[in-house]
């Protein structure tokens, strides 16, 4: 059957890999067989060996907090055979994250994450704030940093290394295409799902998009996640004005 969409399971929270997740998960991937659904992990998921034990094929954060902890990563590259892509977020002059890029992509496709921050208190309590622009709401990479990036890992593309910068284009999923291609659907569209058995993400990670858009919603009197539906987020269509603009300047 022609996989007709990519389903991204915990986008707004963690998939823990409790046996209630799987079940439930079970029920709507039979009720959709013409999607292909994935789930979205932090390294530091207690349960993670479940992943051996389910069709699904994963994302795992390695350094969700932005620090490198080798235990951790080692327990996460342990379910390696059921991983699609690991994700690492990225900071300039941080030797250690580079080590782990260069480790993990000898056995499994790594896409980096350019980490933005919300506001300069978080931002320099982790990295140089000489590194970031502020636009469109957040601290981003830019400049000579960002092409240090970017030559980096096209250095190491080059010599076979299986590794990429999450929507690099900033013309979001549809534009990027990483978790579709590495799901073995490329060019399939990208969707959501939060699964109401996964609940509100337990980790706190620095200035997480997904928490502050709960705080936001809680703020304004609506429930934190739509849970157990399937949609598209507005990353996925195209609809943020980060993207917006990126699809001006590229026209």
């Amino acid at each position: 059957m022609t996989v007709k969409s990519i389903v991204r399971v915990a986008t707004n929270n963690n998939f823990n890999c409790t046996a209630k997740e799987f079940r439930q998960l079970d029920q709507i991937a039979a009720e959709n067989p013409d999607k292909r659904f994935f789930v979205n992990c932090n390294a530091r998921t207690p349960k993670l060996a479940s992943l051996l034990n389910h069709p699904y094929k994963a994302v795992i954060t390695l350094n969700p907090d932005l620090k490198v902890n080798v235990k951790v990563a080692d327990r996460a590259i342990a379910v390696s055979p059921m991983v699609a892509f690991y994700r690492v977020k990225w900071l300039p002059e941080r030797p250690e994250i580079a080590k782990l890029i260069e480790r993990v992509a000898a056995i499994s496709p790594v896409v980096i994450t350019m980490q933005r921050f919300n506001g300069r208190k978080c931002l320099e309590a982790h990295t140089d704030a000489k590194h970031y622009k502020f636009e469109c709401s957040r601290f981003r990479l830019h400049g000579e940093s960002l092409k240090t990036l970017e030559d980096y890992v096209d250095a190491h593309v080059k010599v076979g290394l299986p590794m990429g910068i999450c929507d690099r284009a900033g013309l979001g999923c549809q534009g990027c295409g990483f978790c579709a291609t590495l799901n073995g659907a490329e060019g399939a569209p990208i969707e959501s799902l939060n699964l109401s058995t996964s609940g509100i993400c337990p980790y706190n990670c620095p200035d997480c998009y997904a928490k502050a858009l709960q705080k936001f919603l809680v703020g304004c009197g609506n429930a934190p996640i739509a849970y157990d539906k399937i949609k598209r987020n507005k990353k996925q269509t195209g609809q943020t004005k980060h993207i917006k603009d990126a699809q001006r300047k590229a026209a």
